[in-house]
């Protein structure tokens, strides 16, 4: 008769032997590394930690970048604004300056002419005004013409005005009708106390003005006719 043998397995023993090779092979790669190998690890190490280091700190510098481009962008839009806003306001208020100083100049013209009106009866011409325009050669002039009289009478007639001086040296008398702007202007006057006559003219090329001669021929024949001059230059002051 057969003997049946019973052998024991032992599998933790084996596991145990395993490790424990293991942990020599390990240790035995462990001592055979040189001090050079560890240093170039750590230094490899290191230099992953700083370059994950540089790259976070790059971001935030990025984004900190981006934020500061906007802001400097905002500002000179902010500036350009302002600049314009500036340049706008000069500008407005150089406009309300002459307007001031053309309304000065309006307001003195009238109260010279309210003046003269308290001493001068019948038809009168009062005042001649002269003004630059900005085109080159080109004036505004405005003509008054007053009636004083106790009575409510219509004076009429037509007036005359002419322009003298020197073109290219040589005297010369220009019509107000060869000078102005709007040819269809009308020198005629029918009124009782004011009238304003006025218009744009062109001074030719090469012509210097000296006088404005200006001419009354009233209708009614009792009435005289009248003549007064005035200087360019006290004209445009």
């Amino acid at each position: 008769m057969p003997h049946l043998i019973i052998k024991h397995s032992r599998p933790y023993q084996i596991v145990a032997i395993a490790i424990a090779v293991s942990l020599v092979i390990f240790t035995t790669f462990w001592f055979l590394l040189d001090e050079s190998h560890w240093s170039y690890i750590k230094s490899r190490v290191a230099i992953g930690q700083k370059s994950k280091r540089l790259w976070t700190e790059n971001r935030t510098l990025e984004t900190e970048n981006k934020l500061l481009r906007e802001q400097v962008i905002m500002l000179e839009r902010t500036t350009q604004i302002d600049s314009q806003a500036a340049a706008e306001l000069h500008e407005e208020m150089k406009k309300l300056q002459d307007e001031i100083y053309t309304l000065k100049g309006e307001l003195e013209f009238y109260q010279a002419i309210m003046a003269s009106t308290s001493t001068t009866r019948g038809l009168s011409i009062q005042g001649m005004q002269i003004n630059r325009l900005p085109v080159e050669n080109n004036y505004h002039f405005k003509l008054i013409l007053t009636h004083v009289e106790k009575s409510d009478k219509v004076v009429e007639g037509t007036a005359e005005i002419s322009l003298e001086g020197l073109q290219d040296g040589v005297a010369k008398v220009l019509n107000i009708s060869d000078v102005v702007l709007n040819k269809a202007i009308d020198l005629s006057f029918n009124f009782k106390n004011f009238k304003r006559i006025e218009g744009n003219m062109m001074i030719p090329e090469g012509f210097t003005p000296h006088r404005v001669i200006v001419r009354l021929q009233p209708k009614d024949t009792k009435l005289s006719k009248i003549k007064r001059v005035f200087d360019w230059s006290e004209m445009l002051g």
